[in-house]
């Protein structure tokens, strides 16, 4: 009887046990089965299709709205063809060292001056005096003469030192710069408080011009554009290039710095009409420049285009889009995201 029991209980001791491991094999699938569905890649509604071989995202106008995409339309423009030169941005060092030496100069020769006249006034009042009656010395009439011509010598002798200070600018700088620091001009000062600096480009080899343009885009290294002005010609030429140069002047607000190796764009040539891509509105791929062009409601199809002609605000374009085209200018890199979003596989 004993015996019996015991083997009962045995019995429902499997029972439960095979069931709880039932129910937590069970359990362990559901389990497994919610994971799976979980790490299921999240399939989105694609916003790219194909039309005549191009791809085409399309967007609502809810979405563009969310997106912050804006579309404006494109000027027709005329631009001058461009020379493409190089050049420097100058280290005026030396400049500012001449007008230094200039207005220590210059206040020599005040010095000088009035000495001069102090002494020049002194002899002409002693010279009657000692000519009626002798009431003035000798001595004193020839120390008073001495003094007037010493100081009538150091006189001219600050005048021409002065004068050589000049010509040493004019020399180096030329005759317009120094008549900036002769006259101590308003530009020569934003030049000495760095809030200009001035930029020596030179001429293309074989490339002839009658009379250097009075603007000029100058472009640093890291894609900075600025005007230039005109200053004048370079009264001296480098012996290791042999060719004419001119110097310009720009500010220092696109990051031009003394040394900086720089490329211009000098009009000159025939004059075209085109469009100009401003810089918000160009992604890069590749290497390669792009716009979204709108083709009609929600729809931008990709467009390559050249930047090769730089301007100010951007791109001057003459392929590839025209004027009355709408692109957008505020959301490229967006349109580009989902473009190339969809030909990834997620989940691969």
């Amino acid at each position: 009887m004993k015996l019996h029991k015991k083997s009962l209980l045995v019995i429902i001791v499997l029972t439960v046990v095979g069931a709880l491991l039932i129910w937590a094999f069970l359990g362990g699938r559901k389990e497994l089965a919610k994971e799976q569905e979980l790490e299921q890649p999240v399939k989105t509604p694609s916003r790219v299709s194909i039309l005549d071989g191009e791809s085409v995202v399309t967007l609502s106008r809810n979405e563009e709205i969310k997106s912050g995409i804006a579309v404006a339309p494109l000027q027709p423009v005329s631009h001058q063809e461009e020379l493409k030169a190089y050049g420097t941005v100058m280290e005026l060092r030396d400049l500012f060292d001449l007008y230094n030496s200039y207005v220590a100069g210059k206040a020599q020769v005040g010095k000088a001056t009035a000495s001069l006249d102090a002494s020049q006034r002194e002899y002409e009042r002693l010279k009657p005096l000692h000519e009626n009656n002798r009431n003035v010395s000798d001595k004193t009439f020839q120390a008073a003469e001495a003094a007037w011509r010493s100081n009538e010598a150091d006189a001219h002798a600050a005048q021409e030192a002065l004068h050589t200070i000049n010509v040493a600018v004019r020399q180096r700088w030329g005759a317009v710069i120094a008549g900036w620091l002769v006259e101590k001009s308003p530009v020569f000062n934003r030049l000495r408080q760095q809030q200009d600096v001035l930029i020596q480009i030179v001429l293309p080899q074989d490339i002839p011009l009658k009379s250097a343009p009075q603007t000029a885009l100058v472009q640093t290294t890291n894609g900075n554009l600025s005007s230039a002005k005109l200053v004048s010609p370079s009264p001296r030429m480098d012996p290791r290039i042999q060719r004419m140069s001119f110097f310009y002047i720009t500010s220092t607000q696109q990051g031009f710095l003394p040394g900086m190796n720089i490329i211009a764009y000098l009009p000159a040539g025939s004059r075209y009409q085109g469009v100009v891509v401003p810089a918000p509105a160009v992604v890069w791929r590749q290497g390669k420049a792009w716009v979204y062009v709108q083709k009609g409601t929600g729809q931008f199809i990709r467009s390559e285009i050249s930047t090769e002609t730089p301007v100010k605000d951007g791109w001057f374009v003459l392929k590839g889009i025209t004027a009355g085209d709408r692109i957008v200018v505020r959301g490229s890199q967006l349109l580009m995201s989902e473009e190339f979003r969809s030909q990834i596989q997620i989940g691969d």
